[in-house]
C-alpha cells in the first residue's frame, strides 16, 4: 500500500516542488490530533477491546497548510474513543506548505483494503520524525 501511494504521488511531487512532501517511511494515519499539550497518560484506554476495522486510503483533501489522503472505512468508533471531534477526518498527511491555503493538487488514489491491527499514540519529534509512546492492539475475529 505504501509503495502504491508513493507511486501515485510521484508525478505530483515532480510537478509541485514548492510543497514539502512527507517521507513515505514516516507515513501514518492520524486518527486524532492532540497537539503538543496533551497529557499522554490514558489517551488510548477507550480503544482497548474495540474491533479492528477494515479500511482503505482513498480521496484527498486539505487542512490549512496540509494536504492529506483520506481513509475510508468504519473509523468513527476509534476516532471517538480517542477523543476526536465529530467533524474530524482521519487522514494520512502527504504534503505541507508554508502557505495556509495554497492551491493543492488533487490526489487520485484508491488503495487496497487492510485491517487496522493497532492504534499507536505518536509524538512528533522536533526536527522531524515520530516517537511511539504507546500501542493498543485491536480485536480481530480470531482473537
Amino acid at each position: 500500500m505504501v509503495a502504491e501511494l508513493a507511486g501515485a504521488l510521484r508525478p505530483l511531487r515532480a510537478a509541485r516542488p514548492d510543497l514539502r512532501w512527507s517521507d513515505p517511511e514516516r507515513w501514518h494515519v492520524t486518527l486524532r490530533f492532540h497537539g503538543d499539550h496533551a497529557e499522554p497518560a490514558g489517551l488510548l484506554d477507550g480503544l482497548r477491546g474495540l474491533p479492528a476495522p477494515t479500511v482503505r486510503l482513498a480521496g484527498s483533501g486539505a487542512f490549512p497548510g496540509v494536504l492529506w489522503v483520506g481513509v475510508e472505512g468504519p473509523l468513527r468508533p476509534l476516532a471517538e474513543a480517542a477523543g476526536a471531534d465529530p467533524d474530524w477526518r482521519p487522514h494520512l498527511t502527504v504534503a505541507r506548505s508554508r502557505h495556509r491555503r495554497p492551491r493543492w493538487p488533487r490526489v487520485e488514489f484508491t488503495g487496497r483494503e487492510w485491517t487496522v491491527a493497532e492504534v499507536a499514540l505518536v509524538r512528533s519529534r522536533p526536527g522531524g520524525g515520530y516517537e511511539v509512546l504507546q500501542r493498543v492492539p485491536l480485536t480481530t475475529p480470531n482473537d
